[in-house]
């Protein structure tokens, strides 16, 4: 039987999760030995792939002393959806990359729980998640297969004709992250990315924009100076308010939370206090950003200034999640993704691209990925000041499943032009 190959495209917002100061290794174990949804940490677990995610785009040459953004949960939920047809080491590899349970079943209902209560719906804010499964007109796949997609991941399953109609099939599938990323995500699947081999396409999307509880008044929005960690100070649009805050710090960094309305997102923004944000990120670790976040306090009066910052991100992400770990399934003889199809198939690449518009009235986010297979608190009267002049880390979180949906970095304030891989 003729090996093929599968390109798997995830669109994606970002997810990291707040889960009880442990390390990597006891999360790792607790989570993949998991043989209950109750017994499954699904936050603690994608807080920790986010920050060993957020450490290996750190590592990444033309990532330096640049702005970082992504996804944490839409890269999961789309290699879930991988996840579900591996086995053997491929299975494995992918489980303890990803933090995900051997049992199948507790991952799929887990999933399912929190992909419900990100799409239950609140007139406050939009946030929003989707799936799709793509598959080539007349391709075996496995009825098992499609039937989880659609019923645990709410995944659309349409064919389409990547041999004969590749630019079509691309259009298709581009159209569909536009439509559900309001326009914000274009161009995901790269152009000859679609080829003869193509035989299934997976792609995740997620979508958010709220507003602040606190607005910052635009009249007092003005030009400051912000110290990038390397080259000259650049002029930025410095928004500022003073008000009651979550906050909280340390000997090494500030913490501030912002609440959008709805009450059940916020912004964490994690400010070192030398400007050294390529050390202090090399040394804070997921248990630290939980401690962190725990310790803040409610406090009357915090002088806020923050940039507005508007970017993109496009990067490839196959390198890095080899060096997480997960290798088998990128090389087509060792690949076992045979809950899909008994046709061979590997991954071939994964790429995913992220926007964020941060301003006065609040923020909008989404991002995307693609993975290409071959075949309450006590009251501070003191005032604080929150001074965001410098490169700082910033968590979108969703409060009511304790994991954050986007992680990101800013370097430059504004940076706006989109970084190719």
């Amino acid at each position: 039987m003729a090996r093929m190959k599968i390109n798997v495209l995830v669109f994606t917002l970002m997810l990291l999760c707040t889960g009880c100061v442990e390390d990597t290794a006891v999360i790792q174990e607790n989570t993949i030995n998991a043989d209950s949804v109750k017994d499954y940490d699904i936050a603690a677990a994608n807080n920790a792939f986010a920050f060993d995610m957020y450490s290996q785009l750190t590592q990444l040459e033309n990532e330096k002393y640049e702005n970082i953004f992504f996804s944490p949960h839409s890269i999961s939920a789309a290699m879930a959806i991988c996840y579900e047809g591996a086995e053997n080491t491929t299975k494995e590899q992918i489980s303890n990359g990803f933090y995900f349970p051997t049992n199948k079943t507790v991952l799929r209902v887990g999933l399912k729980e929190m992909d419900d209560g990100i799409n239950s719906g609140n007139n406050d804010y939009v946030l929003q998640t989707a799936n799709a499964l793509w598959v080539q007109e007349g391709y075996p796949i496995k009825e098992a297969y499609v039937f989880n997609v659609k019923n645990y991941y709410d995944g659309e399953v349409t064919n389409l004709d990547f041999v004969g109609k590749p630019d079509a099939s691309r259009d298709t599938i581009n159209e569909w992250v536009e439509a559900r990323t309001n326009n914000k995500i274009k161009d995901l699947v790269p152009e000859d990315s679609i080829t003869s081999d193509t035989r299934v396409i997976i792609t995740n999307a997620i979508y958010f924009n709220g507003k602040w509880v606190y607005e910052f008044d635009k009249e007092l929005t003005d030009k400051k100076t912000f110290y990038p960690s390397k080259g000259d100070e650049i002029p930025v649009d410095m928004m500022y308010m003073s008000e009651s805050f979550n906050y909280g710090e340390n000997s090494m960094a500030k913490i501030i939370e912002l609440p959008y309305k709805g009450n059940d997102l916020s912004m964490y923004i994690v400010l070192p206090k030398s400007n050294n944000i390529e050390k202090f990120e090399t040394e804070f670790t997921v248990n630290d950003y939980t401690k962190l976040k725990n310790d803040m306090k409610f406090t009357g009066e915090v002088e806020t200034s923050i940039p507005k910052f508007k970017f993109e991100t496009k990067t490839e992400l196959s390198d890095s999640l080899f060096e997480m770990g997960v290798v088998d399934a990128f090389n087509l003889n060792l690949a076992n993704l045979s809950g899909i199809s008994d046709s061979p198939l590997a991954i071939s690449r994964v790429i995913h691209q992220a926007f964020i518009d941060v301003q006065e009235e609040g923020t909008e986010a989404a991002a995307a990925t693609m993975v290409g297979m071959e075949g309450s608190c006590a009251m501070d009267s003191n005032p604080k000041e929150f001074k965001a002049d410098h490169p700082f880390m910033f968590f979108i979180e969703n409060k009511r499943t304790n994991c954050i949906l986007f992680m990101g970095k800013v370097e430059y304030p504004e940076y706006e032009e989109t970084k190719e891989f």
